[in-house]
């Protein structure tokens, strides 16, 4: 069972379990999403894996993990609702497992602390070399990223239904941006950082209570900032829906839909949305691939997605140009068969077995477990693993069918060839 402690400047989250061989840490640091600070928080992420004072480039701090027994450490950005999250993890052998001991979780935290407070900087700066080639390889990413058909389509559909607001903000920045970033500003928005985001420690793995004085004595903040709002519930103000079609040199058109729900983490009727989510098109027996894909023959693949910290839904699908508008028809006529009651007691079995077998695998992999744990601590959100799957295996036929009803269709991104 988790427990938690609250240690100088962050909250400290130990969650035992003697499955796994390695020990598994991520420290989240979270704040606002905003648009003028997103491109330098994606760039930090990189810059922080760029060495520190005593391994001052990103090849001795990776000879460095290697001399730990080959130890996994990296940084992630995410965004959750109103929030971006910038992860900084890391992995490493349960040192039990070791002829001798090596004190290898005190160099895992320890490591946290050198990334921040000691990162490859000097006089307000970091190493100019690794800036210019961290700012290269964040360049190169985002190229990626727009050239990613599929990434472009679902980004374009959030541009377009954010309406210039939270929704609408790239998470990994805007290449147009990356230039304007000094050095010594990226080293000052670290320094911010530290003071002014919202922290959280995960550690997952054997561990027992003297991981918190090993935490205490290596890891450390001066302020511990209060919680964020995360968790929101779009607002469109579109009186009806718009719909964007965009032409380029494509093989296969990418269809995107964006719902506006009413819905999210915390309210009551999540779980019955999730439940309706699934039935729709969150697994592989849902009703639009069943209809759009196997019966229709109409798209290469199809899914819907719930995002509870957001109040949204989405669609997306791979098709041919030309069968746009009839596979659009079919997505809403669907939804509008749920929303009608359209809606048999074995499809709600099958949904609520497939939630089930999903959640439970979380519980093999340890950074889903830390990803689960989050998510409530972020929202304050006091339930357990059994309470969720209870409350998901309980909703009923009638809050499905509420909860569809919730669903309204609000921007259509389409990306198609120039022929179609």
């Amino acid at each position: 069972m988790k427990k938690s402690y609250q240690l100088s400047g962050y909250t400290l989250h130990v969650i035992p379990t003697k499955k796994f061989k390695n020990i598994t840490m991520s420290l989240k640091l979270e704040n606002k999403l905003t648009k003028e600070n997103v491109t330098k928080r994606s760039l930090l992420a990189f810059m922080l894996t760029g060495g520190t004072e005593e391994y001052p480039s990103t090849q001795a701090l990776s000879t460095h993990l290697e001399d730990l027994y080959g130890m996994n450490f990296g940084t992630n950005l995410a965004t959750k609702g109103l929030s971006q999250v910038l992860n900084i993890s890391s992995v490493c052998i349960n040192e039990a497992f070791l002829p001798y001991q090596e004190d290898l979780l005190k160099q895992q935290i320890k490591l946290f602390n050198d990334v921040l407070y000691h990162p490859n900087a000097l006089n307000g700066k970091f190493d100019e070399q690794t800036f210019n080639i961290k700012k290269k390889e964040l360049k190169e990413r985002l190229i990626v990223q727009n050239d990613d058909k599929f990434m472009y389509g679902l980004n374009q559909l959030f541009v377009n239904m954010g309406e210039g607001g939270f929704l609408s903000i790239s998470n990994n920045g805007y290449i147009e941006e990356l230039d304007k970033i000094s050095n010594e500003e990226l080293y000052q928005y670290l320094l911010d950082c530290i003071k002014n985001d919202v922290k959280h420690l995960y550690v997952v793995g054997d561990v027992d209570e003297s991981i918190v004085e090993i935490c205490k004595e290596n890891l450390s903040f001066d302020s511990a900032p209060h919680l964020n709002e995360v968790v929101t519930n779009f607002k469109s103000t579109k009186k009806e829906v718009l719909e964007v079609i965009e032409k380029q040199d494509v093989t296969q058109a990418k269809l995107n839909l964006g719902f506006v729900v009413d819905c999210n983490f915390l309210d009551e009727s999540t779980y019955a949305m999730t439940v309706f989510n699934a039935i729709f098109g969150g697994f592989s027996q849902s009703r639009l691939f069943k209809v759009v894909r196997e019966k229709h023959s109409l798209c290469y693949y199809i899914s819907s997605s719930y995002g509870a910290f957001s109040g949204i839904m989405t669609v997306n699908a791979g098709i041919e140009g030309s069968n746009y508008e009839k596979a659009k028809q079919l997505i809403i006529e669907e939804l509008a068969k749920i929303q009608n009651g359209d809606l048999n007691d074995d499809e709600i079995a099958l949904a609520k077995l497939m939630l089930k077998s999903s959640f439970i695998k979380t519980k093999d992999e340890p950074m889903s477990l830390i990803a689960l744990a989050y998510n409530r601590d972020l929202t304050n959100k006091q339930e357990t693993d059994d309470e969720y799957l209870e409350n998901i295996l309980n909703v009923t036929k009638e809050e499905i069918i509420a909860a569809s009803k919730k669903v309204h269709l609000d921007t259509i991104f389409l990306l198609t060839g120039s022929d179609k």
